[in-house]
């Protein structure tokens, strides 16, 4: 009998119960919960035959095109008592470099070898080659239940990367039905090494019994050819992978008939895909989710009423809270405040005890985005504190102005940020990307706005672009548009 102990024994109990079901489709290669609860306990005994000892941190920067790979290596990490440093492979060089220096990794599992060159490692394999010793695999009753499991790097949409602490017994949430067999199957193409990709993902089949289906590298083409081929019960599209989609010209050629669920999250919701969505596959039942790495909380959408709510994310919970600025909770409906989550398992930053101490506190955590409880207990979401727009004395939040924006017929993203005003301390400057074959000039667009915006709230300098800086999860990095955006607006302002 198994002593489910870590989510790494909860594989085990699954490889019992459901041992010749696929756990993980990589596409190019598939996984039974038996084979991988073998392939993890082999390399985790490779590992610790290595010198791995327990609170090592293991680098894995590891691609979708390896999706099964990083499902054993990050469980063999577990199964040696290691840490896991899942990092994206599409950052940059100094970006890996930032967050190998921050987390000092001893070993390393990859499929980008030459990106590591610089890195001092006491070992590195690649995915093919990752080091096999069923024998020297340490005791499973010996490792510690409440251990740190995984450093996540934040998306550094804002600044340096950090490392979000993830627990064991934070990884045991929502581990259910281990005695049950499931005949589920998620289909995705989020990043394995992010929040979402990697708990939400790599986790799944252990966590809950269902088949996690990743696409290597997402297109929107590919991924409506393995809904019709997979059949999964449930699709999870980041926002800008389904605008995307909806925008495939042959979109309205498959009817994802197979498909239960369609979950988005991780960033906001345009209002107008929801409806596009509903219109195309009016027997899905269509979940928008929030939640973030720091915080470890998570809720969503649960009725239709809800998901056509501009920003809706579900109820708020008690186990979240509206604060003003002043650290009060916000009780009134429509009172704009930030959103506070409180965990069993608190999460903090890897060695930065300051930025620590900032945003976690007292088992709460600060998420720095923005809402409000609508009539209806519904949290609304408002955009991110850092991003809040102060023009002539007035907070203004992107996130309005871009679901105005994103209902222009001709827009297929959007991004509003502040910039300097001589007068007015910032004012709102937008860059948008087209529709394919649809034409719209930035006077179009912003006489549009006007129509659908107050008059504060119209961005005066507007960018049409060819494409939107993006990180690996697919978030629009506003940061780069900063500088841009700045300068267009003085040479309007100088031209006017």
């Amino acid at each position: 009998m198994v002593e489910v102990r870590r989510i790494s024994d909860a594989l085990k109990v699954r490889s019992q119960h459901q041992r010749d079901e696929i756990a993980h489709d990589g596409i190019t290669r598939a996984i039974t919960y038996a084979e991988w609860d073998r392939e993890a306990d082999a390399v985790g005994g490779g590992l610790a035959a290595a010198g791995l000892q327990p609170g090592d941190r293991v680098f894995l920067p590891i691609s979708n095109a390896h999706a099964v790979e990083m499902a054993i290596a990050v469980f063999a990490v577990f199964r040696a008592g290691g840490i896991a440093c899942p990092i994206n492979t599409r950052l940059n060089a100094k970006e890996i470099a930032d967050f190998a220096e921050l987390t000092t990794p001893r070993w390393c599992i990859t499929d980008v070898p030459d990106a590591l060159a610089a890195l001092k490692l006491d070992g590195c394999w690649t995915v093919d080659a990752m080091p096999r010793d069923l024998a020297a695999l340490p005791d499973q009753s010996s490792l510690d239940p409440g251990a740190d499991a995984e450093i996540l790097g934040t998306s550094g949409t804002t600044g340096k990367i950090k490392g979000v602490v993830v627990s064991h017994p934070d990884l045991m949430k929502g581990v259910t039905g281990l005695n049950m067999d499931r005949s589920r199957s998620t289909l995705n193409a989020l990043p394995l090494t992010g929040s979402g990709g990697n708990l939400g993902i790599v986790m799944l089949p252990a966590r809950g019994g269902a088949t996690a289906i990743t696409q290597p590298r997402f297109d929107p083409k590919g991924f409506l050819d393995l809904v019709k081929a997979k059949q999964p019960n449930l699709v999870y599209l980041v926002p800008s992978m389904l605008r995307l989609i909806l925008d495939h010209p042959d979109v309205r050629d498959y009817d994802f008939a197979g498909v239960k669920y369609l979950m988005t999250g991780t960033a906001p919701l345009p209002h107008d895909s929801v409806k596009r969505a509903m219109e195309l596959w009016p027997h899905v039942r269509m979940r928008n989710s929030y939640g973030m790495s720091e915080g470890g909380i998570g809720i969503g959408t649960t009725t239709k009423e809800q998901v056509l709510k501009p920003g809706c994310v579900g109820k708020l919970p008690e186990h979240m809270q509206l604060r003003d600025e002043q650290g009060t909770v916000i009780a009134e409906p429509g009172v704009v405040g930030e959103i506070y989550g409180f965990q069993k398992h608190p999460r903090r930053y890897w060695n930065d005890p300051e930025a620590t101490a900032a945003s976690f506190v007292g088992g709460w955590t600060k998420t720095g985005d923005l809402g409000y409880i609508d009539i209806d207990g519904d949290l609304i979401l408002a955009g991110r504190s850092k991003e809040l727009i102060i023009r002539g004395g007035y907070n203004i939040t992107p996130l309005e102005i871009e679901t105005a924006l994103h209902l222009h017929p001709a827009v297929q993203q959007a991004a509003v940020v502040g910039v300097e005003h001589e007068v007015l301390g910032e004012d709102v400057a937008a860059a948008v990307t087209l529709r394919p074959g649809i034409v719209a000039t930035p006077e179009d667009i912003i006489a549009f706005c006007r129509e659908h915006l107050a008059d504060n709230k119209v961005p005066r300098t507007l960018l049409v672009l060819q494409d939107m800086p993006l990180n690996p999860n697919g978030k629009i990095l506003k940061k780069e548009l900063v500088g841009p955006l700045t300068e267009a607006a003085k040479a309007r302002r100088k031209a006017a």
